[in-house]
């Protein structure tokens, strides 16, 4: 079955519809064996009971300037040979995906590592002494970009001449936090920066959640760093457990509550994890 490319980007970047509304159009054209569907037939497809004019309007737009919002932004789809398997194990893969750098990196073995934004003075050590052992085995380090051990994982993987990958919660062409702007940059010209928002899309609330996500599928396991009762950090384990990946879990100070969340994640089965060489014991067994 072979898609129409210009239909599969079009549909990814039009508004007005939800990423499982989109799926829907393209299992519907593998059902039918169509590369592409008119307006009307889309609508029928994902049963659309919102405005039509206002769909419509969505679609003409896309279709009046998606070569302006592609142009110059590199791309994949998951149409692509490159595209990482391990994402349509999602409920709602990204149907396109923003990128700078070096795609081989996908190719690679991964692991997540992430953890809280305000993190104790000892945390970035604590990174260290945990990464090294799996950096050193060739693993490429996924986070995203965050303030926190997020930065941490990404500088101690790069200090270590380590490949690392950061999924982000904005476009592309933004930063967030502003204070990372330089370390972005340097992991698009010199390792690879992912996104599935717009390239100019600034940070959304709601980004972050899609954003862990994809950090969760794909990496073989998740490694928790410091991370409170209520972090985005979990959610990104909630997301790996469910397509079941193992989650390393690093305990902390049981006084100071910054490692609450980790502590739960072992009450609750994740691996309580103090060295790099327990990631490799599991994931290589």
């Amino acid at each position: 079955m072979i898609f129409h490319n210009e239909f599969i980007t079009k549909l990814a970047l039009v508004k007005g519809l939800s990423g499982p509304q989109k799926w829907l159009v393209i299992q519907h054209l593998l059902v039918e064996k169509k590369a592409w569907l008119s307006i009307d037939e889309i609508l029928t497809v994902v049963r659309f009971h919102r405005s039509k004019e206002q769909f419509y309007e969505n679609w003409q737009q896309i279709n009046d300037t998606w070569r302006q919002v592609i142009r110059g932004n590199p791309y994949i789809t998951f149409l692509d040979p490159i595209y990482p398997p391990q994402l349509l194990h999602l409920a709602n893969p990204p149907i396109i995906l923003f990128y700078q750098g070096d795609l081989s990196l996908l190719q690679r073995k991964m692991i997540a590592v992430v953890g809280g934004r305000e993190t104790s003075g000892y945390a970035k050590k604590i990174v260290e002494e945990v990464l090294a052992p799996v950096i050193d085995q060739h693993y490429v380090i996924v986070s995203g970009c965050a303030k926190g051990v997020d930065t941490y994982a990404h500088q101690v993987t790069m200090r270590r001449s380590g490949r690392t990958i950061a999924v982000i919660g904005t476009g592309i062409n933004q930063s967030y936090p502003k204070e990372n702007q330089q370390l972005q940059r340097e992991i698009a010209r010199n390792h690879l920066l992912l996104s599935e928002f717009l390239p100019d899309a600034r940070p959304q609330k709601f980004h972050f959640p899609m954003r862990n996500r994809l950090i969760a599928a794909l990496s073989q396991g998740i490694c928790v760093i410091e991370a409170r009762a209520k972090s985005g950090s979990l959610i990104t384990a909630e997301q790996g457990l469910e397509i079941g990946r193992p989650i390393f879990s690093i305990p902390g100070n049981i006084l100071t509550g910054q490692s609450t969340g980790c502590h739960q994640l072992i009450q609750d089965g994740a691996i309580c994890t103090f060295s790099g060489q327990d990631i490799l014991n599991e994931l290589e067994s």
